[in-house]
């Protein structure tokens, strides 16, 4: 029977849980078989900290994508999340005994750049290969065949916190899946929206969860720059129940539906007090300061990250947004004036399959991860036709 090379993405972030079940195509197309999404609580900046809670949320999720496809998955490509991940830059030299570049030769040449120190309470998530030189000639995406003497690699070493991935693998593993992957969250995202073209002349990624955003800079084709910044869109529906003394669900719905960057309105609204027996009455331009507070600190944290790397012109291609925080009224417009740079709102490419499902700029990491897998050479779980009718009976009689 034919089989196909299926792969489980999951994206455990601060306010959902996504996963996708995806056949990763040869012309580098992921057609997506199943996805979903479900609420989930005791998650915080990409931290563990409702175990059980955290574990029922990624099984229902997985469960849900796996019973859309007709399978039943249980290997797990995992995206890491959270601003305990840290980057350590590597770089290393090699001799081409033979020659010519082989693929063992990349391949050493990266290992061997990746052997960096790092504290004793952390561990490695992925090695990111930054560039490659051949005889002193920068900017190689792939030499494989070339006549070489020498070949230079400088990678990104990611590391996170031993602790936080070891809750991490536990929950992962409670809900009945074996992680046989960890794929760092902001460069999921960037490779799930991203053309090949943006990321050879230069942009900039954010992608603005609940709790986090996370940062990747791409120029020549690979990433220069990799960081976590702690803020994301919770922080502002926090600060708007705190701040104007509402509950969190009308914090949220204020957020979204009145909200905006660099408005200036009058007026008021109406919403419950948070005892629910009266209603209380909140100028438009109280919430837009507190709104707007946040928003400036959370710029000039990512401006920090920024900061770092050395472009005279800035990113060619400009800034691509993804995630739920991204969507915040009048953000594109504000990043633009302060920046200089054009933004635009980004959304998963290269998919086929569910793809109006999958087109959320919401499931740009989960996607990211599910190519991760066929990247890092992972090899993908098969199912049978046979078993794919017997599980449609299944779903069909139950």
């Amino acid at each position: 029977m034919a089989k196909r090379p299926l792969i489980l993405a999951i994206d455990v972030g601060t306010t959902k849980v996504s996963a996708l079940v995806g056949e990763a195509r040869p012309d580098g197309e992921l057609t997506v078989l199943g996805i979903a999404a479900t609420p989930v609580s005791g998650m915080r900046r990409g931290l563990v900290f409702e175990v059980e809670r955290v574990a029922l949320a990624i099984r229902d999720a997985a469960n849900r994508a796996n019973s859309m496809a007709g399978t039943d998955l249980t290997q797990a490509v995992v995206a890491v999340n959270g601003d305990h991940l840290a980057i350590i830059g590597g770089q290393a030299r090699v001799a081409i005994k033979s020659g010519t570049v082989r693929e063992e030769d990349v391949d050493q040449a990266t290992h061997k750049a990746a052997q960096v120190s790092h504290e004793h309470d952390r561990e490695t998530v992925q090695v990111i290969r930054r560039g490659l030189a051949v005889d002193g000639f920068r900017g190689v995406v792939d030499p494989v065949g070339m006549v070489a003497h020498q070949m230079d690699a400088e990678v990104l070493v990611v590391t996170g916190l031993t602790t936080v991935l070891r809750n991490l693998r536990r929950v992962v593993t409670m809900a009945g899946l074996n992680p046989v992957l960890w794929v760092p969250a902001p460069r999921a995202s960037a490779d799930g929206v991203l053309a090949d073209d943006e990321k050879h002349i230069g942009v900039v990624h954010l992608d603005v969860g609940g709790g986090t955003t996370g940062i990747t800079v791409h120029r020549g084709g690979h990433i220069q720059y990799l960081g976590v910044v702690p803020i994301g869109g919770e922080s502002i529906t926090s600060d708007l129940s705190v701040g104007l003394g509402v509950v969190s669900t009308q914090a949220e719905r204020l957020k979204l539906e009145y909200a905006a960057v660099g408005a200036e309105r009058d007026g008021t609204l109406e919403v419950r007090a948070v005892s629910g027996q009266s209603v209380k009455l909140i100028p438009v331009k109280e919430l837009e300061e507190i709104v707007e507070a946040r928003v400036e600190e959370w710029a000039g944290m990512v401006e920090q990250h920024l900061s770092r790397i050395d472009w005279p012109k800035g990113p060619a291609a400009g800034v691509v947004m993804t995630g739920g925080g991204s969507l915040l009224k009048g953000l594109n417009s504000y990043l633009e004036s302060r920046w200089g740079w054009p933004v635009r709102m980004g959304a998963p490419i290269g998919l086929g399959g569910l793809s109006d499902l999958s087109r959320s700029p919401g499931y740009s990491v989960v996607v990211g991860v599910a190519r991760a897998a066929r990247t890092e050479g992972i090899k993908p779980e098969s199912d049978s036709l046979w078993q794919r009718l017997v599980q449609l009976w299944l779903t069909l009689w139950n």
